[in-house]
């Protein structure tokens, strides 16, 4: 028999298997909570090639580690060891998930197209975000 607890579960389990690879929905289920709530995000759009972010909000495992608005770092964590590989990477444009990775496999990426805001080129800011200002 199968309880409550079970059943959303392996229905959500399902719903995400069929946009993620296998072992990306297994590290997701560790989460259940935050793969309910990417859930609707993988079927949203890119956003637009011309899209200009107002505010940008990096997380690593849900904590703030860079908070960009308007051109400036507003505010980022101090204390991130340089050899920190968060489990869950986020990316927030203008409060939207952007970017979302666990345990360095892509979820989501709705900014490919965005010229200005090249996941490519915001690689590289990854050892300039563990280090102070």
């Amino acid at each position: 028999m199968t309880t409550r607890l079970e059943l959303p579960d392996l229905m959500l389990t399902r719903a995400l298997g069929k946009a993620l690879l296998p072992e990306t929905v297994t590290a997701l289920m560790n989460h259940p909570d935050i793969a309910a709530d990417l859930l609707p995000v993988l079927h949203q759009s890119p956003f637009p090639t011309d899209y200009v972010p107002r505010e940008i909000e990096v997380l690593f495992d849900d904590v703030t580690a860079v908070l960009w608005q308007s051109g400036q770092i507003k505010q980022q964590f101090p204390d991130v060891a340089g050899d920190y590989h968060p489990e869950i990477v986020e990316w927030l444009i203008d409060g939207e998930t952007g970017y979302f990775s666990i345990r360095g496999m892509e979820v989501v990426n709705r900014i490919n197209a965005m010229p200005l805001l090249d996941i490519a080129v915001l690689e590289s800011l990854k050892e300039v975000l563990c280090k102070p200002l």
